[in-house]
């Protein structure tokens, strides 16, 4: 399950990514979140850029084109960072089933 922490500005909780990688200037970020005992998953993919050379660096969720290739990649860890979760929960849930199934025996 994602944690929490808090942030510095005004205290309210902030979700930190289950999963984050960056291919310089592209970023993405997976989440996990608790539905009706379910894990639900979002992915915010974002490049970095700056307006000049003096400016703070901003990000957009706008892609150029060379952008394409390091988000489709990315967005691919993603997808399988996602699959091995859920491969896990799984597991995990068929683990609990199986114990009270042998219990009948």
């Amino acid at each position: 399950m994602a944690t929490t922490t808090r942030t510095a500005k005004n205290g309210t909780a902030k979700q930190r990514p289950v999963f984050a990688k960056a291919y310089f200037p592209v970023q993405v970020a997976v989440f996990e979140h608790s539905n009706d005992g379910r894990r639900n998953y979002s992915v915010k993919l974002t490049r970095s850029f700056r307006r000049d050379e003096e400016s703070e660096w901003e990000t957009t969720e706008y892609l150029g084109p060379q952008d394409l290739l390091p988000a489709a990649r990315l967005l691919g860890e993603a997808y399988e960072a996602i699959a091995a979760r859920q491969d896990e929960a799984y597991r995990e849930r068929q683990d609990g089933s199986d114990i009270g199934s042998r219990d009948q025996f």
